[in-house]
């Protein structure tokens, strides 16, 4: 899920639309026809948002499919409004064969959007367009939100690859973004699919996973370019929770058992020993999943790196030859890991991997010594130096400072705040249960020495 700088959206999204001048430069009154339909269209479209603003959606049911019917092309809002009128509709009508009524009508009503998408998008500004993913994209999140247990023959497997044709045209179109709760749906999707058969889903689940979770960490990264703040929370508001939650699936999952994943990994690596694009994406998921120290993964960098040196095959190199004890060699590849990057954008993000790997094996000074190369080859990845060194300093019970890098990572890195306050909650968590045990623990030990002294008088007295 590839993600566009923000600052190109706007001129990505006007390229991305076709000249469409059916209703170009027109207003409502010209798209809802002529005499008394026109009059009762009008009538309609008040009525609807007038019970809509007043959460009336029973009352507001009617007019509105009285406007998508007649004038379909008559506001883009239609749809809009149209989408939440429908869904609560849905869920508040007891009867089963209504329910199924509204949400039949709620899928056709996506399908006339996309019917009408380019006569509707030739009035609309070029920023507000819709792109046939976002719409596809919607109405897949609607069938996994609302279909289950409504929807004859509704199904996990159907929900998610809706949502995957969403995705996957949203970014062919380069135009938009993928939303966060479209990506937030999709992996519950995946992770459905993954409880119901976990070994035949494995390596796909893994694959959503580094990808829903790419498309928030870039997504976020990119509210550091915000022109505001409050553009900036905008952006955080919507992934940070998205990201929080894809993580707490994950973890519940248990999908990155070592054991599991090795078994599955062996094999493969030797049947694409020479599949470069195999075997990076093998070290990719290896990595991201704490298996960056097993024979398999060692294994898929020395073919990757016998192919072609890359900074993964390097860095996988050096794991090798720092966990057969060959500390020089080991630094020796993590530096040409850097070497071949091609930016210092791109080194800066390879010591921060550097350094978490290098935790991970227990030299946390050679860590730090990767945050300040990551630091010094660009700046503005401070906040997430911050971070990790957080994380490695809480690992290592040294929690009064990692709640002070905490803090500075988040004040850095607007991106990472949600992150950085959650590692600082759960130290302070840690703290707080071991300042209650050390307190049961004293009132224990003062118990315990007012009765053996107790004792001890009483023997004294007995003697």
């Amino acid at each position: 899920m590839k993600i566009k700088k923000l600052a190109t959206f706007f001129g990505l999204a006007v390229a991305s639309i076709p000249a469409m001048a059916q209703y170009e430069g027109t207003t409502v009154y010209d798209r809802i026809g002529h005499g008394q339909d026109s009059i009762t269209t009008l009538g309609n479209i008040v009525a609807y948002k007038d019970s809509y603003k007043a959460q009336d959606y029973a009352g507001a049911y009617e007019p509105w499919k009285a406007v998508l019917t007649k004038a379909p092309c008559a506001e883009v809002s239609t749809y809009a409004y149209g989408a939440m009128i429908l869904a609560n509709v849905l869920v508040k009508e007891p009867d089963m064969t209504k329910k199924k009524a509204y949400f039949q009508e709620l899928m056709d009503m996506y399908d006339t959007r996309l019917k009408n998408l380019d006569a509707l998008n030739s009035f609309t500004k070029p920023k507000s367009r819709a792109t046939r993913g976002d719409i596809v994209a919607r109405k897949a999140f609607d069938y996994a939100y609302y279909g289950a247990g409504v929807v004859d023959g509704y199904s996990v497997d159907k929900a998610y690859s809706m949502l995957r044709e969403g995705i996957d045209l949203i970014n062919k179109d380069g135009a938009k973004e993928v939303p966060g709760f479209v990506l937030d749906k999709f992996f519950e999707m995946s992770y459905q699919k993954y409880l119901a058969d976990s070994t035949a889903f494995r390596e796909q689940f893994l694959t959503d996973y580094l990808e829903s979770r790419e498309a928030c960490e870039t997504m976020l990264s990119l509210a550091n370019e915000a022109t505001d703040s409050a553009a900036a929370q905008k952006i955080v508001a919507q992934y940070d929770p998205t990201l929080n939650r894809i993580e707490t699936m994950f973890a519940q999952s248990k999908a990155a058992n070592r054991e599991q994943l090795i078994a599955i990994f062996s094999p493969k690596v030797e049947e694409n020993k020479a599949n470069l694009a195999y075997l990076k994406s093998a070290l990719t998921l290896l990595a991201a999943n704490d298996c960056d120290d097993t024979d398999v993964y060692f294994k898929a960098a020395e073919y990757a790196y016998n192919i072609e040196p890359s900074f993964e095959s390097a860095i996988g190199t050096a794991q090798k030859y720092y966990k057969e004890g060959k500390v020089a060699e080991s630094v020796q590849y993590y530096d040409k890991a850097l070497e071949l990057c091609s930016t210092d954008q791109n080194r800066a993000a390879i010591s921060l991997r550097i350094a978490n790997a290098l935790a991970k094996s227990g030299d946390s000074e050679k860590a730090f010594t990767y945050l300040d190369k990551a630091v010094q080859y660009n700046a503005s990845i401070a906040g997430k130096a911050h971070l990790v060194r957080a994380q490695i300093l809480a690992t290592s019970k040294n929690f009064a400072e990692a709640i002070s890098y905490c803090t500075k990572a988040a004040q850095e890195d607007v991106s990472i705040s949600g992150s950085a306050n959650r590692l600082k909650e759960k130290i302070q968590e840690v703290q707080r249960k071991n300042a209650e045990y050390e307190r049961q623990n004293a009132a224990y030990q003062a118990e315990k020495a007012r009765r053996e002294k107790e004792e001890n008088f009483w023997k004294a007295g007995a003697q």
